[in-house]
């Protein structure tokens, strides 16, 4: 599987400067280590760490031959910049003119799932990331951050190989929706986790959401598992949540599309 940055792993694709100091280590299942760091600049052909920021026409008209989703945004490599730290920006624009601009990261050719036997059937991918979500955060509104993965093709063929949407925010409301996409289940009818999806007391804007996905292939099942860490407003302490989809083969889930993609293009 591939990452797809509209705003990934193990570890970290942002490290942002929280108001709260967030917790160190891997925050998913027990015994994870790092193995890549994503915003390392030792990927030969990326622009950040192990990203190319792409080009991409709005979509007008309902084009579908650019953008998905009919989104109105231009995505220009130049709205996204790299600190000394590795720390990655995403800048959304609205200008004076009306233009839209933003930037969309991936990593299609530069690194996958299943370019390392020992990630290939398990493994954990993290990103610590702030994002324009905050409790009454109707000023961010028209906003769409998202984390993914997509499958073999880079989307070509799509839903036939399967995504995988890690976190997704709407209009500046901070409840992360969590989902897969396959010829079976897409678009306004996908498959989640149980706990889809969470709703946050939380300020993303200034503290640090780390957003995890668990992968773990065997016995002819995948169990998909989110592991959500935030600042909790409330409580004013860290808390966590995590919950697992299992797609299993012969039940109508799409098991052999999300299978084949973890597979391959290694």
């Amino acid at each position: 599987m591939l990452l797809q940055l509209l705003a990934l792993l193990p570890y970290a694709l942002c490290i942002p400067r929280a108001a709260v100091k967030a917790p160190n280590g891997p925050q998913g299942p027990a015994g994870a280590v790092l193995k890549y760091d994503l915003l390392q600049n030792n990927y030969p052909g990326a622009t950040y760490g192990a990203f190319l920021a792409t080009y991409a026409d709005p979509c007008l008209n309902s084009n579908m031959s650019c953008n998905h989703n009919n989104e109105m945004q231009t995505y220009l490599p130049d709205s996204a910049s790299q600190a000394a730290n590795g720390e990655i920006t995403i800048k959304a624009e609205r200008h004076s003119d009306g233009w839209i601009t933003s930037a969309r990261l991936e990593s299609y050719q530069l690194w996958t799932t299943a370019q390392d036997p020992s990630i290939k059937n398990r493994g954990y991918l993290e990103v610590r990331s702030t994002l324009p979500a905050k409790v009454n955060g109707g000023d961010f509104t028209g906003s769409w951050p998202a984390i993914w993965m997509l499958g073999n093709g880079n989307g070509a063929g799509w839903p036939a190989h399967g995504e995988i949407d890690i976190v997704e925010m709407v209009n500046g409301n901070p409840k992360c929706v969590m989902s897969t996409h396959s010829s079976s289940h897409h678009g306004g009818n996908p498959q989640h986790p149980p706990a889809n999806p969470i709703q946050m007391n939380a300020d993303l804007v200034n503290n640090e959401l780390i957003s995890g996905f668990e992968w773990n292939v065997h016995d002819s099942q995948i169990d998909m598992t989110w592991w959500m860490t935030w600042f909790d407003l409330g409580s004013q302490s860290w808390t966590s949540q995590h919950s697992t989809l299992v797609v299993q083969s012969g039940h109508g889930q799409d098991y052999h599309e999300f299978y084949d993609s973890f597979m391959g293009e290694g």
